[in-house]
């Protein structure tokens, strides 16, 4: 932190005031706050002190001890450091805490030599008694934890002071020893020598220790970041820098630039590039670099301008300088200028510290005083000048921000007094331009920005930084997006990711590995360029910025609330100074984010591990109270927080909050339940692995995680899953363990039960209705429910299934099933589940395990583990589980072909849902009674049953249960012959299916899309989804799946030609429709068997198909449209035996509903070929009459199209009816 009157960056925490101004200081900038930084130690002392003192004057030892004192905290303090603490004849110094610097490691090593040498002529007069004295100094760089200590004083702590130390203590006499981090940070300003590892006091292993040999740069100049990289980027910047320097030759005026930018945009390369330009066009080219440290800082870059303007090395003398500055004037004096040059030699030698400024008087017996800063800045300035006058001169000052207010003053009266082609070029960072220095006193200078590179800029670097080799597309936009245009951080993220191993080279492309970008990102050098500048802002902003770190990447609005209270002083004043640095910006849907990673990664990496565990856990309180947060938003926030807190507690050997605990378990369910409402099993896997990191699972959450790994299809590892939670319920395990020969019969009692006891619920389920109409805008109960009644008074539903038994009541045979069924067995279950402790979780356990077992192929196993699931939430009162038992027992009965008993279940489903107010429940009966309706032809209700069941999934914004709804829609539409709308709903939710693991389901949208497509005429494409299916469901070993897609595969073959092959296809249909038991299945096996027999001319076998066709569908009291196929199978075969009139009456039959849809059959079809018999019969009017029905009569697949156009060619029906228009297929 700096003092905000002088700007001297040495206040140390607990201090009121400034020590070098005295201007008050801000309360916050003296909190005693625990920092982790990264700090060079230094320890220094005299050796062998003890010996010389030995007999020495106690005044004497006093005097030499404070000299050397004075020395070395003398140089201490002008490189930047902090002296911590004095050790009787020696000292500990820090470089980096409380203020961070860039180069705070290299400070220190200068701070080394300069008292070593002004230590070392000090003591030369001082070794009395033949006893040799000198300085050692031990440096180590490292992590350290800054602070004040026992309320006492700032200090800092850890293993890096303890070495620095050691390394002081083995040093030789007038030396210096480093770590190898140290020499690792300076290497390109010092020179070290390595030496033999050293054992230290208290340490385990012997430390690698390196000498200094002494420093080996210019002074002002500094090793160039990236130097090597290709130039980008910065041709507008170039061609500014060209256009000037043209300009000041042309004119011969000065011209005066002044560019600045964050640290690591460029500044620094684009100085050097500047002068290869100027030099490159015949100009003399001085550039230096302002130091924040040293001697002669107070006018640091104009002396080193002059030093380099006259060609002084380092280690010159005053005479050589003289002699350099009077060679100037002697040369321009020789040359061909008419007027003669006088320099100000005496103050120039000043100015470099060759002796002190001569001194000026007034009049006559005034006293003489020192030269003013115009005079020094109009020497310096003539200087230049004159060097102007021999060739064009471009003076490059860089890291201008680093100068002293005064320097800058000095500077800009010396820039002002220029004349001649001279070219300015100032460099710094933003601060620069918001100083009074420069640009007050160089009103004209031009001030520009270095912006971050452009994307494409960036690229192109980071491709050089790579070997000039290609970066994975993804991988660099990541990349780019955490360096945000700046070369520096991307060449530091670059280097430690390859040192690392996580950006590697694969045939020829760059990839990033897994989790590369989440981990630590800041490099040493890169950290410390960080540090700085958030050590640089005001105590306000800072300390916001270090609260606002601990938030994460990302700031939301509502959090602003929480900075609000943890930060001292004007939250908006502080954000301001944040945004106008570009540390943070603002986000486009509110709240703020960190201008890069990188930089939340270095205001984060100073705060202290228990300070953060603290600071954690409250914003994980927070979140779970707050209601600014959506629950998504809320739940993410404290499981980040929650978790984070409990890391760093354990990392401290400290005791997590057990209410955080809390907060980030039932913050992980929440979120994992959502993940799998989402379809995103992997992502609730995740969210639980989380949550076990912080407390074993919960039975509940362990279910979740179960059903996320059946989800993933990994069924052996979810029915271990189920095993363990059982044992933790209550239920005896192996879950299948019911002893029962016929599965079928025993699930008959707990269904006709729960049926026994039902009663008159159509009141409730008008009620219902209503309020979901008025909830999301639908027509009222009465006519949402029209066509189920409508249905129920025309006895389309059958004698037993009236519209009370459709959402209530089962049938009497049931009813009496169910009587008998208790009478006799007792528990139909075989097993007694009365030790369950926790009965919802041991029925959803059942309920899951039945899904694995049905995943494996075994769907008997799975049916008793149901019925189990459903005695189990009978006996509980739980409405939800019985709904769930009971569809998935009615799905088990539907595809075993037990309509009835399919029927009886979904509506007792739906019952139970009602009385237990349970919607969504509600919503997967209606969507699986749709299934038997569809199948028994009653295409109203059915659809009537999918509209309500979508209500009331949108109601309780269910999307995987809206996702199923139109799923099964696809299947009803299917069988009502509305191939398109099949076709496109199976295709727009089968990567829904795919996503959620189900591979029922897939393998059906893909059988629907098959059949589809072959009915439309795209049989190609339908052979290859109807084998894609055939591999799901016999992955599964699902019978009537197998069988549904071998049917579509027959009538594939049939439509080309391949007779034979489709009937040993429908041959191995009918083997697993067989198996399944289901009638529908079977059905449509025997009719497609019936069409390839009339291909081969057996008439009476096709004949044969379909009476089988129609006597299977008796039983299921099924309504007309179920018989059309057969209907039709039947009279094409007696008509190809001669009988037209019988083949017409079976027709007639068809025709007299021309306007209904049928199932699995096309109505167009059977009309069309009964208007053709008609024609052919010599029924001329009646053909033409049923050929223009046959247009308008439902069907929409290829062979009912090219049929009906033929009927009108043949029977001459008038197409131009107003009523009816042929619709044909192109």
């Amino acid at each position: 932190m700096s003092c905000p009157f002088c700007g001297i960056a040495a206040v140390v925490p607990g201090a009121r005031y400034c020590h070098n101004c005295g201007g008050p200081l801000s309360p916050v900038a003296s909190l005693p706050v625990t920092e982790r930084r990264v700090v060079t130690v230094l320890f220094c002392d005299l050796s062998d002190f003890t010996a010389w003192s030995e007999g020495q004057d106690p005044e004497r030892v006093g005097a030499v001890t404070d000299r050397v004192l004075a020395e070395c905290a003398q140089a201490v303090t002008e490189y930047g450091g902090h002296v911590d603490k004095l050790t009787g004849d020696g000292l500990m110094a820090v470089f980096g805490a409380p203020v961070a610097h860039d180069d705070d490691a290299e400070r220190a090593v200068r701070a080394a030599q300069r008292m070593r040498r002004a230590v070392r002529k000090l003591l030369k007069t001082e070794s009395g008694g033949g006893v040799p004295m000198g300085l050692r100094v031990g440096l180590r760089t490292g992590l350290v934890v800054a602070g004040v200590q026992a309320s006492v004083e700032y200090t800092v702590v850890g293993d890096t002071v303890n070495t620095a130390a050691r390394l002081a203590d083995v040093a030789e006499v007038g030396t210096v020893y480093a770590s190898v981090e140290t020499v690792r940070a300076t290497k390109h300003v010092a020179a070290w020598r390595h030496l033999n590892p050293v054992r230290l006091k208290g340490k385990r292993d012997p430390v690698e220790v390196y000498e200094l040999l002494g420093l080996h740069d210019e002074p002002g100049i500094r090793a160039g970041l990236g130097d090597r990289a290709p130039f980008v980027g910065r041709a507008p910047e170039m061609g500014r820098v060209a256009g000037r320097l043209d300009a000041a030759i042309n004119r011969g005026e000065p011209i005066s630039l002044v560019m600045t930018g964050e640290p690591g945009i460029g500044k620094t390369r684009m100085a050097l590039e500047s002068a290869r330009l100027a030099t490159s066009r015949g100009a003399r080219v001085l550039s230096v670099r302002a130091a924040a440290y040293g001697q002669g800082y107070r006018l640091g870059p104009l002396a080193d301008l002059i030093r380099k303007a006259i060609g002084l090395s380092i280690g010159d003398d005053r005479a050589t300088a003289e002699r350099q500055l009077r060679k100037i004037v002697e040369r321009h004096n020789a040359s061909d200028h008419h007027d003669s040059c006088v320099l100000n030699v005496d103050l120039l030698l000043a100015v470099l510290g060759y002796g002190p400024a001569p001194r000026t008087q007034g009049r006559p017996g005034a006293e003489e005083t020192a030269p003013g800063s115009d005079a020094i800045s109009a020497a310096a300035a003539d200087l230049f000048n004159l060097l102007a006058r021999e060739t064009p001169l471009v003076l490059i000052l860089d890291d201008l921000h680093a100068a002293t207010v005064q320097a800058l003053d000095f500077l800009g009266a010396t820039v002002a007094a220029l004349s001649g082609p001279i070219l300015v070029i100032m460099f710094g960072r933003p601060s620069l331009v918001r100083t009074a220095g420069v640009l007050t006193r160089v009103s004209e200078a031009e001030a520009y920005t270095l912006t971050p590179l452009r994307g494409s800029d960036a690229a192109r670097l980071l491709s050089a930084f790579c070997d000039n080799g290609k970066v994975d597309p993804e991988d660099e936009s990541r990349l780019l997006a955490t360096a945000q245009g700046n070369p520096y951080y991307l060449s530091e993220l670059v280097t430690l990711l390859t040192e690392h191993g996580m950006l590697t080279e694969h045939n020829g492309v760059w990839e990033l590995a897994p989790g590369s970008l989440t981990g630590r990102l800041l490099s040493a050098d890169l950290a410390k360029v960080l540090t700085a500048r958030i050590d640089a802002l005001p105590p306000e902003s800072r300390q916001l910025l270090r609260e606002a770190s601990v938030i994460g990447d990302v700031i939301p609005a509502a959090a602003l609330e929480v900075l609000d209270s943890e930060t001292t002083g004007d939250l908006d004043k502080a954000l301001e100074a944040l945004l106008s640095r570009r540390m943070l910006r603002r986000r486009t849907h509110g709240g703020y984010r960190f201008v890069t990673p990188l930089m939340r990664e270095a205001a984060y990496a100073g705060l202290g591990k228990a300070d953060l565990a603290g600071r954690h856990a409250r914003l994980a309180r927070w979140a779970s109270e707050t209601t600014a947060l959506d629950g998504g938003q809320a739940d993410q926030f404290a499981i980040t927080h929650a978790r984070r807190s409990v890391a760093l507690s354990q990392a401290m050997t400290l005791s997590a909050s057990p209410d955080v605990v809390d907060i980030g378990v039932a913050a992980c369910g929440r979120a994992a339940g959502r993940a799998m409402d989402a379809a995103e099993p992997e992502n609730a896997l995740s969210l639980l692995e989380q949550s076990a990191d912080l407390k074993p699972l919960s039975p509940a959450d362990q279910l979740v995680r179960a059903r996320a790994l059946l989800r993933l299809g990994r069924t052996d590892d979810t029915l271990d899953a189920l095993t363990d939670v059982a044992t933790q319920v209550g239920l005896a395990v192996p879950l299948d363990a019911i002893p029962c020969d016929d599965p079928v019969a025993a699930l008959t009692g707990p269904l006709a039960d729960v049926g026994a006891a039902t009663a008159d619920t159509t009141a409730a389920e008008r009620s219902l209705a209503a309020a979901e109409a008025q909830a999301v805008g639908q027509p009222s109960a009465e006519a949402a429910d029209r066509p189920l009644a409508e249905a129920a008074r025309s006895g389309s539903l059958g004698t037993e299934r009236s519209l009370a038994d459709a959402v209530g009541q089962p049938s009497a045979e049931a009813r009496a099933a169910a009587q008998l069924s208790v009478a006799e067995g007792g528990d139909p279950t075989g097993q007694s589940d009365t030790a369950v402790k926790f009965p919802v979780e041991a029925a959803r356990t059942l309920l899951v395990a039945g899904r694995a077992y049905r995943a494996e192929g075994e769907p008997d196993k799975a049916a008793r583990v149901w019925s189990r699931a459903f005695t189990v939430a009978r006996s509980a009162g739980l409405s939800t589980e019985q709904c769930d038992a009971l569809c998935r027992l009615g799905m088990f009965d539907y595809l075993g072909g037990r309509m009835r008993r399919a029927e009886e279940r979904f509506t007792t489903a739906l019952r139970v849902a009602t009385e237990g107010g349970d919607r969504r429940a509600q919503a997967w009966a209606l969507q699986h009674l749709a299934w038997v309706l569809t199948s028994v032809g009653d295409f109203t209700a059915a659809d009537d049953a999918l509209g309500r069941a979508l209500r009331l999934f949108a109601l309780q914004k269910d999307r995987l249960g809206r996702a199923w709804v139109r799923s099964s829609a696809a299947f009803t539409r299917l069988l009502a012959g509305r191939l398109r709308e099949a076709q496109r709903l199976a295709e727009a939710f089968r990567p829904f299916g795919e996503k959620v693991g189900d591979a029922w389901a897939v393998g059906l949208l893909r059988g629907i899309s098959a059949y589809a497509a072959a009915d439309l005429g795209e049989l190609a494409e339908a052979d290859t989804l109807a084998r894609k299916a055939f591999r799901e469901f016999d992955r599964i070993a699902d019978d009537w799946g197998r069988g549904f897609t071998l049917v579509v595969r027959g009538a594939i073959a049939r439509d080309l030609g391949e007779l034979e092959h489709a009937m040993e296809l429908v041959d191995e249909a009918e083997l697993y429709a067989t198996k399944a038991a289901h009638p529908l299945l079977t059905g449509m096996a025997r009719v497609l068997r019936g069409y390839c027999l009339l291909g081969l001319g057996d008439f009476a076998a096709a004949e044969a198909c379909a009476r089988e066709s129609l006597s299977l569908a008796r039983p299921h009291d099924v309504l007309e449209p179920v018989k059309v196929g057969p209907l039709a199978l039947l009279a094409e075969s007696r008509a190809a035996q001669g009988d037209t009139d019988g083949a017409l009456r079976w027709l007639a039959e068809i025709a007299a509903h021309a306007d209904d849809p049928a199932l699995l059959y096309s109505r167009r079809r059977a009309v069309a070929r009964y208007a053709q018999l008609l024609w052919r019969a010599g029924r001329a009017e009646e053909a033409r009459h049923w050929a223009l029905r046959a247009q308008d009569a439902p069907g929409e697949d290829a062979n009912s199209e090219r049929l009906v156009r033929q009927v009108i060619d043949e029977t001459g029906a008038s197409q131009g009816s107003s009523e009816t228009t042929l619709a044909v297929s192109t």
